[in-house]
């Protein structure tokens, strides 16, 4: 079994609202470069530093994203697709709140879990929501 980790399941467990105990432990823990990139954008270095010691201590491996977003994947950490995924995900997620700027990274962390019938961690209800309409698997903290 593999758990794809959104971004802010890592706040949560450095915040106390999460434990690592708390988590499945009949897996592996997957990420991108995207959650590792909306944490190193975190502006207080200090909490920027906790986070990403706890990305390291939690992350099993780091996948390439299932499609390429101007502006955010990585080239060396990207696949190339048709993007009708991604952009049906975003867009399902563009209606359910109004377009939040992080929509492109949350959509593209949901497309890996889905496109490889992975299970999502997550605590963002929008997201759980748009990405259980595309058959994923989700286990929702809140």
């Amino acid at each position: 079994m593999k758990y794809v980790v959104d971004t802010n399941i890592f706040n949560r467990l450095i915040d106390g609202l999460l434990s690592t105990g708390e988590l499945p432990s009949d897996g592996e823990f997957v990420a991108t470069h995207v959650q590792k990139d909306e944490l190193n954008r975190t502006s207080d270095a200090n909490r920027r530093g906790m986070l990403l010691l706890k990305f390291s201590k939690v992350v099993d491996v780091v996948v390439p994203t299932e499609s390429a977003v101007f502006d955010i994947s990585r080239f060396d950490q990207s696949r190339f697709s048709d993007g009708r995924l991604y952009q049906s995900i975003k867009t399902g997620l563009d209606g359910k709140n109004k377009g939040k700027t992080n929509n492109p990274q949350d959509a593209l962390i949901a497309e890996v879990a889905i496109a490889n019938r992975w299970t999502l961690l997550t605590a963002d209800n929008d997201l759980a929501v748009v990405a259980e309409t595309y058959g994923c698997a989700v286990r929702l903290f809140k």
